[in-house]
């Protein structure tokens, strides 16, 4: 199955029934907004639920120390890390080979996402994965200072709460505001708009299985 049978016949129909089901269903909720107002906008306040991700990720935003090795036990890990990440690298770069695939028409498309991108992808990040922990062990044996000033580079606490913008926790909802203050007149465009969209849909639905 090559990239264009799998869109025709898989992504295709399945966003055409997807864009079917969503419009049959904000047709009924334009209906509702229509002729039973309360009921609907009492639903719509039910959906508007607000999850913080503050709450979500508290215990993720605590930092956590981890008690270093004494200095006899990290000499032995740096030369574990040194040694593993070198012969590590070395099977890598000289031991395994994997074929590339181009990307043509008539290539099984999974033989060529594993082989042409998932192990690629997966080799190169050993590969820096091995000369980073060689660059560790390296660091621990020879260079401490070197290595006290990395771990602190590395260990620099980032956290969720500062990289969001102020207000970042505050829930807007405007077009929710619209729709309460004219929820007829928006309950007409709402069930006018996803009526010709489902309209549209079952049509190339029907053109399909027909076909």
């Amino acid at each position: 199955m090559n990239v264009l049978t799998l869109l025709e016949r898989v992504l295709v129909p399945s966003l055409i029934i997807f864009l079917l089901i969503g419009s049959l269903a904000s047709v009924v909720l334009g209906w509702a907004l229509i002729f039973r107002s309360a009921r609907a906008l009492s639903f719509m306040r039910s959906m508007n639920r607000w999850v913080s991700t503050r709450r979500a990720l508290k215990q993720l935003e605590v930092p956590r120390h981890m008690e270093e090795p004494r200095k006899a036990g990290k000499y032995w890990f740096g030369l574990f890390l040194a040694a593993g990440g070198g012969f590590v690298l070395y099977v890598l770069l000289t031991r395994i080979e994997i074929p590339r695939v181009a990307m043509v028409l008539g290539v099984n498309v999974q033989r060529w996402f594993l082989a042409g991108v998932a192990l690629q992808t997966m080799k190169w990040l050993l590969v820096v994965g091995s000369v980073l922990a060689m660059a560790v062990g390296i660091l621990m044996l020879f260079f401490p200072r070197g290595l006290a000033a990395f771990e602190a580079r590395m260990n620099r606490w980032y956290s969720t709460r500062q990289l969001l913008p102020p207000g970042g926790e505050s829930m807007k909802y405007p077009l929710d505001l619209q729709v309460e203050a004219y929820p007829r007149a928006a309950g007409w465009i709402i069930a006018a708009a996803s009526l010709v969209v489902a309209v549209a849909m079952g049509i190339l639905l029907v053109a399909r299985l027909a076909g």
